[in-house]
């Protein structure tokens, strides 16, 4: 029985790390003005940097999925694993910030029926986060060596023992992809609802329209970090200016506007990726939910609607 549970729990475990890899992988494949794709490669980054950086953490998220069932801890040592094993094999991690969204969702994602309850789920474990969690969180932007990325005017994320949950919430008041996890993944899940309710005809042309307004409303956290205040809400200025289902030529200018600058709204482009997985997840859950059981860890309970 037991190892009929383990076999089972890998394969639900390998799908679901599949689909958030994946997740990386179509945010990637899509024009994003000011952000790496498969149409231009960036002064930081590069196409192919985020495709291997996906492919390395899709072990990262198998491994928070399973510990996930067993409500086994840490979880952010998983994102210090993907950013180690980069650094061995000479791959230039580049989607730290998506994956940092996606561990408390690929931790959640087993015991979870539906999307509501994977974000409500994730919430909690994101609530729960605790020292240690904050102490592979400090090594990891350690080990990423980055000059701009921890450190804001009070709060060094490199050098403190705070939950990483206060981290977080510290962070939030100026980083936009944190403020997307603290508060329950609200933009990621605004994105999902613009990928689904189609309203360009078109996923790509869709995905830059969730880009563009997720932008226009949210100066992103990674221009704010490296450029201040003022330039991130010149960027956003610029990006609600741009009309619904932005065409071609609009992106192209905004790109040559953001890259000319290097100014990178790689944040936004987290909260896409973050957006696509759940997605993703969403149609995982109708296809499957009803297909496949595991026994539930002693005082769980499954309700299915």
């Amino acid at each position: 029985m037991i190892e009929k549970l383990e076999v089972t729990l890998d394969l639900i475990c390998s799908e679901i790390a599949g689909l958030l890899s994946k997740s990386s992988i179509i945010e990637s494949l899509v024009f994003k003005p000011g952000n790496a794709s498969r149409y231009q490669d960036i002064n930081s980054v590069k196409f192919r940097d985020i495709l291997e950086s996906a492919i390395i953490s899709e072990e990262s998220y198998k491994i928070a999925c399973k510990r996930g069932f067993y409500s086994d801890r840490p979880i952010y040592d998983l994102l210090y694993r993907s950013i180690y094993i980069s650094k061995i094999i000479d791959v230039n991690f580049s989607i730290f910030g998506t994956e940092i969204s996606l561990l408390p969702l690929a931790y959640s994602s087993v015991l979870a029926y539906n999307l509501d309850s994977l974000i409500s789920m994730s919430t909690q474990v994101v609530r729960s986060l605790d020292r240690d969690d904050s102490k592979w969180f400090s090594n990891s932007l350690n080990e990423l060596k980055l000059s701009y990325l921890g450190t804001l005017s009070s709060m060094d994320f490199r050098n403190m023992e705070e939950t990483l949950w206060n981290v977080f919430m510290y962070s939030s008041n100026e980083d936009s992809l944190i403020r997307n996890i603290v508060r329950n993944y609200e933009y990621s899940i605004e994105v999902y609802n613009i990928i689904r309710q189609n309203p360009c005809k078109d996923f790509e042309n869709n995905i830059q329209t969730a880009f563009i307004r997720i932008l226009s409303k949210v100066p992103d956290g990674l221009i704010y970090r490296k450029f201040g205040a003022r330039v991130a809400l010149r960027v956003s200025d610029y990006a609600s200016k741009l009309p619904e289902c932005p065409s071609q030529s609009d992106l192209y200018e905004f790109n040559k506007f953001l890259v000319s600058n290097k100014y990178n709204p790689g944040s936004t482009a987290d909260i896409i990726a973050t957006g696509l997985a759940l997605y993703n997840l969403d149609k995982w859950y109708e296809k499957t939910r009803l297909n496949i059981r595991l026994p539930l860890p002693r005082g769980c309970d499954r309700i299915y609607k």
